[in-house]
Protein backbone atom coordinates (compact mmCIF):
# COMPACT_ATOMS: atom_id res chain seq x y z
CA UNK A 1 0.00 0.00 0.00
CA UNK A 2 1.47 3.50 -0.74
CA UNK A 3 2.33 5.98 1.54
CA UNK A 4 -0.89 8.30 0.71
CA UNK A 5 -3.49 5.58 0.81
CA UNK A 6 -2.32 4.47 3.99
CA UNK A 7 -2.42 7.98 5.26
CA UNK A 8 -5.50 8.38 3.98
CA UNK A 9 -6.88 5.32 5.45
CA UNK A 10 -5.51 6.06 8.61
CA UNK A 11 -7.30 9.51 8.64
CA UNK A 12 -10.64 8.14 7.29
CA UNK A 13 -10.85 6.01 10.65
CA UNK A 14 -12.07 8.81 12.69
CA UNK A 15 -15.39 9.03 10.28
CA UNK A 16 -18.42 7.33 10.81
CA UNK A 17 -19.47 4.64 8.83
CA UNK A 18 -20.80 4.63 5.57
CA UNK A 19 -24.26 2.58 6.10
CA UNK A 20 -24.59 2.65 9.91
CA UNK A 21 -24.58 7.08 10.46
CA UNK A 22 -24.68 6.66 14.21
CA UNK A 23 -21.68 4.65 14.93
CA UNK A 24 -17.68 4.83 14.09
CA UNK A 25 -15.84 3.73 11.38
CA UNK A 26 -13.22 1.07 12.47
CA UNK A 27 -11.69 0.64 9.03
CA UNK A 28 -11.64 1.58 5.48
CA UNK A 29 -13.19 -1.12 2.53
CA UNK A 30 -10.14 -2.25 0.38
CA UNK A 31 -12.08 -1.42 -3.23
CA UNK A 32 -14.53 1.06 -2.34
CA UNK A 33 -12.13 2.95 0.44
CA UNK A 34 -15.30 4.14 2.02
CA UNK A 35 -15.02 3.96 6.10
CA UNK A 36 -17.28 1.08 7.37
CA UNK A 37 -18.24 0.19 11.13
CA UNK A 38 -17.13 -3.48 12.01
CA UNK A 39 -20.33 -4.67 11.54
CA UNK A 40 -19.89 -4.22 7.70
CA UNK A 41 -16.50 -4.86 7.31
CA UNK A 42 -15.52 -8.83 6.03
CA UNK A 43 -11.83 -10.07 6.22
CA UNK A 44 -11.61 -12.04 3.84
CA UNK A 45 -7.62 -12.84 3.77
CA UNK A 46 -7.60 -12.72 7.75
CA UNK A 47 -7.41 -9.57 9.88
CA UNK A 48 -3.28 -9.33 8.67
CA UNK A 49 -5.13 -7.60 5.08
CA UNK A 50 -7.16 -4.70 4.45
CA UNK A 51 -10.95 -5.68 4.57
CA UNK A 52 -13.81 -5.18 2.01
CA UNK A 53 -16.82 -3.88 3.03
CA UNK A 54 -20.15 -5.84 2.42
CA UNK A 55 -20.72 -4.75 -0.82
CA UNK A 56 -17.76 -5.11 -2.25
CA UNK A 57 -16.99 -8.72 -0.85
CA UNK A 58 -20.14 -9.64 -2.72
CA UNK A 59 -18.93 -8.21 -5.66
CA UNK A 60 -15.38 -9.85 -5.34
CA UNK A 61 -16.79 -13.19 -4.42
CA UNK A 62 -18.41 -12.78 -7.90
CA UNK A 63 -22.42 -11.92 -7.03
CA UNK A 64 -23.94 -8.43 -7.32
CA UNK A 65 -26.00 -7.61 -4.74
CA UNK A 66 -30.01 -6.58 -6.10
CA UNK A 67 -31.45 -3.09 -4.87
CA UNK A 68 -33.90 -5.23 -2.48
CA UNK A 69 -31.01 -6.81 -0.46
CA UNK A 70 -28.92 -3.86 -0.25
CA UNK A 71 -32.54 -1.95 1.22
CA UNK A 72 -33.10 -4.41 3.52
CA UNK A 73 -29.32 -4.25 4.72
CA UNK A 74 -28.98 -0.51 4.36
CA UNK A 75 -25.90 -0.67 2.32
CA UNK A 76 -25.75 2.24 -0.27
CA UNK A 77 -24.06 1.24 -3.98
Amino acid sequence: MSRSVSCEWQERLMDQCRTHRDGNASGVCRSCLGAFCEECLVYSYGRGKPPYCIRCALVAAGTTPGPAWMAEFGVSA
